[in-house]
């Protein structure tokens, strides 16, 4: 049986919940906090796709998406 794969989320936080008591509260639903990002209300990290209805319930928890990587180039690099 193969082994599921944790996959990369970004969670929005509610302004008027702390930022890390969720990440605290997510932590403790499976998600693996990669960053806390104060100034802007997000959390990130990884988590198993079956716990995303779970850090969704966490309070404070605005929204959870999916994080895709996203890759800009070397500098100068042409346009496509």
């Amino acid at each position: 049986m193969a082994k599921k794969q944790k996959e990369a989320f970004v969670v929005t936080v509610a302004a008027d919940h702390p930022i890390h008591e969720v990440a605290r509260d997510l932590k403790a639903k499976g998600f693996e906090v990669d960053q806390v990002l104060d100034a802007i209300g997000v959390v990130t990290g990884s988590a198993l796709p079956a716990s995303v209805a779970k850090m969704r319930k966490v309070p404070g928890v605005k929204d959870v998406s999916s994080d895709y990587p996203v890759d800009i180039g070397p500098p100068g690099a042409p346009v496509s």
